[in-house]
């Protein structure tokens, strides 16, 4: 059973889908810990998708749901979205996931709310989505809390703010089978030195030796 298999069954068991619903006519999907996208690109009629907690590395699967208009993705190893040019988002949640360049997103023409806290985006990509405003709802990290992620690329961990706090959590599954789950509060100096390579990024989390 492929991963996306395993999660329309998920929804089939809690009732939130009709067994045997030929894929092309699925419309809402929500998939946790996936490896690999394989089998996506038949479902077509997909309005929604999450992607919860992957560990996918190709994510151009995507790029085939012509009637995708909400996307999330979190605490994903998600680092490019260069398969999304062209494609009709209008709300697109990039949360904790590894993505520094998100440019592709920025140009789509229906795009109207855009979340990409808790990615190292470089410099460069951040002014870029920061300029959507005021005419489309684009949430970002702060200054300090984005020169953070940027520093800790390639760890596996980032940074995200909550009611004025900091948070660390896993990227991918190399960390943790559940990433969405267990992130712990942190402090800047940290942060620092898991990307220093002075704090080990499962101390940090609390997740003990692999």
């Amino acid at each position: 059973m492929t991963d996306i298999e395993r999660a329309v069954a998920e929804l089939v068991a809690i009732g939130m889908l009709d067994a045997g619903t030929p894929p092309g006519e699925v419309r809402d999907l929500v998939v946790s810990h996936a490896r690999s996208l394989d089998g996506l690109a038949a479902y077509t009629g997909l309005k929604t998708l999450s992607l919860i907690g992957c560990a996918a590395g190709d994510y151009r699967p995507l790029s085939g749901l012509t009637a995708l208009r909400v996307l999330t993705v979190e605490n994903s190893d998600l680092a490019d979205v260069t398969w999304a040019y062209g494609m009709g988002l209008r709300v697109v949640v990039l949360r904790r996931d590894r993505l520094r360049d998100p440019r592709p997103i920025l140009g789509l023409p229906e795009l109207q709310s855009l979340d990409l806290t808790g990615n190292p985006l470089d410099a460069e990509a951040l002014a870029a989505a920061a300029a959507l405003r005021p005419g489309r709802l684009v949430t970002l990290d702060d200054e300090e809390t984005a020169a953070l992620n940027r520093a800790l690329a390639g760890t596996g961990v980032v940074a995200y703010r909550t009611g004025g706090e900091l948070w660390a959590c896993a990227t991918g599954l190399a960390l943790t089978e559940h990433p969405e789950a267990g992130h712990t509060p942190t402090t800047a100096e940290e942060l620092r030195a898991v990307a220093a390579g002075t704090l080990a990024p499962r101390d940090l989390l609390g997740l003990g030796s692999a």
